[in-house]
């Protein structure tokens, strides 16, 4: 392997050489976007360790923040992989708060480090990564995949969905992706698989208990829970500022949602509030709004407060709302925001308008998401080196370090265990001011290139008796995401400008009337031709024609490697 590797480098070498020494009259750069190398060279079919001999450094900038920590180099795991593979990794962390401006203000300089780690807000490379790639800011890592990453290349040619994601629109690799998946332990094997839903409704299950009521599965089973938690608790039901609830819960059951959505879950996109299904919607939440049934300050409640602020489902005022997988169940009074011992919030499917309709939602996870951006500050002869290192990060050794840590420190291998991999005391009994998970993120990986296992977090919440983490998937993983446009179908850099200089306007005039409308301030009868004919006015038809433009791109993706 070491000999094949020797002869790879070799022959890249030549052929950097010779792109030097036949460059046009501007002159040639050995970190241009696209490297090809020559088809003589055999593309590995493993990658063994270490990748270099003597320790190589690399760059990388990333959104993160640790309240334990102040590099994200200090995690344990990160540690193990540069003892393992040789290369190390130099960071420059950003707070999450602000990483989307700073990531302009990086663009802006251009001095770029080795990678950079994105997400699907606040990093991403303005008008796709095509256009990155065109800028000569980012690597086209097609040649490095087809020869220098086995694993990477096997995860795309298996999983349909992780290539519609993994490719351009162009069918490049345009970005190395974060994969989701779980560890098969008596196969010491990786099982690519999505996660589902992180977040999702949930219910006061101890206050239903209490009234001899069952979890609301419909929109009028649902009033009924409302109407009782009202006249019993004097609780509500929230909604965010702009008058929907997260990933449009309840809205969807009129097959719609607040923006954009895929008509009938097929392929053409449709705008919902546009539609009498909307105005369905408004008029249910305009008369449940009218009877007390939802949280009066509604408008004026930060959305973001709803599933971070603790009290919120803590001081009795809240009975239905959002939450986190990981705020379900007994969290708050097991972590000292409520004195009572029976809270339960008990997770719940999106209620449907008749019993036995299909859940829609517009919320899903990916399995490919966070792209990781190689960008041209690599070398032609140090980016087969990146490659590889990239590439063992999905393998099961990399998975098991990506979920647990490091062995003999914050887990421990118990083959008759149900788990197991068990995480050892340090962290299942984390010191005073930290919690379970605080420890875990000081060992294991989150949001890395490679592989990532959604599983293994709520296996630490169930060793230390937690077990809501699981229901919370379970229950939410029974609802469908057929409305969602494709999160990946993205614009041409000329179509992103139209688009954000007409959208901007319209986004506000839909959630200024929407909320207007629940609250009574205009009357639905009376003035939503009116709405409509605003939006007409505003060219929203041209905004959806870019939208289907955008999708159609997105579905008929080819990779150029299977060309």
């Amino acid at each position: 392997m070491k000999k094949r590797l020797l002869a790879a480098l070799l022959a890249l070498s030549m052929v950097a050489a010779l792109a030097v020494s036949c460059g046009d009259e501007e002159g040639s750069s050995q970190n241009s976007s696209t490297m090809v190398v020559d088809e003589s060279v055999e593309p590995l079919t493993e990658i063994t360790l270490p990748i270099v001999e003597e320790t190589k450094s690399f760059t990388e900038w990333r959104a993160w923040s640790n309240n334990f920590m102040d590099n994200y180099g200090e995690v344990k795991g990160i540690q193990k992989i540069e003892e393992l593979t040789n290369i190390h990794i130099d960071y420059t962390c950003v707070p999450t708060t602000s990483a989307k401006e700073k990531f302009g203000l990086l663009l802006a300089s251009g001095e770029y480090p080795d990678m950079i780690q994105g997400d699907g807000g606040n990093v991403v490379y303005p008008g796709g990564l095509d256009a990155g790639i065109s800028d000569g800011v980012l690597r086209d890592m097609t040649e490095m995949v087809r020869v220098y990453m086995p694993n990477y290349r096997k995860v795309i040619e298996e999983n349909a969905d992780v290539k519609q994601v993994a490719i351009t629109d162009q069918g490049k690799n345009g970005a190395i992706y974060m994969i989701r998946a779980i560890l098969d332990y008596p196969a010491k094997s990786v099982v690519v698989e999505n996660e589902p839903a992180w977040c999702g409704m949930a219910i006061r299950q101890d206050w239903l208990d209490e009234l001899n009521m069952e979890v609301p599965t419909t929109i009028d089973e649902l009033y009924d829970v409302l109407v009782a938690f009202k006249e019993n608790y004097g609780a509500w039901m929230h909604l965010y500022q702009d008058g929907t609830i997260g990933s449009d819960y309840i809205l969807s059951a009129f097959g719609v949602t607040q923006d954009f959505y895929m008509i009938d879950g097929g392929t053409e996109v449709g705008f919902g509030p546009m539609t009498d299904a909307y105005k369905q919607y408004l008029e249910l939440m305009r008369d449940w709004y009218a009877e007390g049934l939802i949280d009066p300050d509604f408008a004026s409640t930060n959305s973001t407060a709803i599933l971070t602020d603790n009290e919120y489902y803590a001081n009795n005022k809240c009975g239905v709302g959002m939450v986190y997988q990981g705020t379900c169940g007994r969290y708050h009074y097991v972590n000292g925001y409520t004195e009572n011992e029976d809270m339960w919030l008990q997770p719940m499917v999106a209620p449907v308008l008749n019993e036995g309709d299909t859940v829609g939602t517009t919320y899903q996870s990916e399995t490919a998401c966070n792209p990781q951006m190689i960008t041209t500050n690599v070398s032609d002869e140090d980016l087969p080196i990146l490659a590889q290192w990239l590439d063992w990060h999905y393998t099961y050794d990399y998975l098991v370090i990506q979920s647990y840590g490091v062995e003999g420190e914050s887990f421990n291998i118990d083959e008759n265990n149900e788990y197991y991999y068990i995480f050892t005391d340090i962290i299942r009994n984390p010191q005073e001011g930290m919690t379970s998970t605080d420890m875990v993120y000081m060992y294991a990986l989150f949001n890395n290139v490679g592989f990532m296992n959604w599983q293994s977090r709520f296996e630490l919440n169930a060793s230390i008796g937690q077990t809501w983490n699981a229901l919370a998937y379970a229950t939410w993983a029974n609802q469908t995401d057929d409305l969602m446009v494709p999160l990946n179908a993205s614009f041409t850099p000329e179509e992103s400008q139209e688009y954000q200089n007409l959208y901007v306007d319209i986004e506000s005039y839909v959630a200024e009337n929407t909320v207007q409308f629940i609250m009574g301030t205009k009357d639905i009868d009376a003035e939503w031709d009116s709405f409509v004919s605003g939006l007409e006015s505003m060219d929203v038809a041209r905004c959806i024609e870019l939208k289907q433009t955008s999708v159609d791109r997105y579905l008929d993706k080819k990779w150029v490697l299977e060309e």
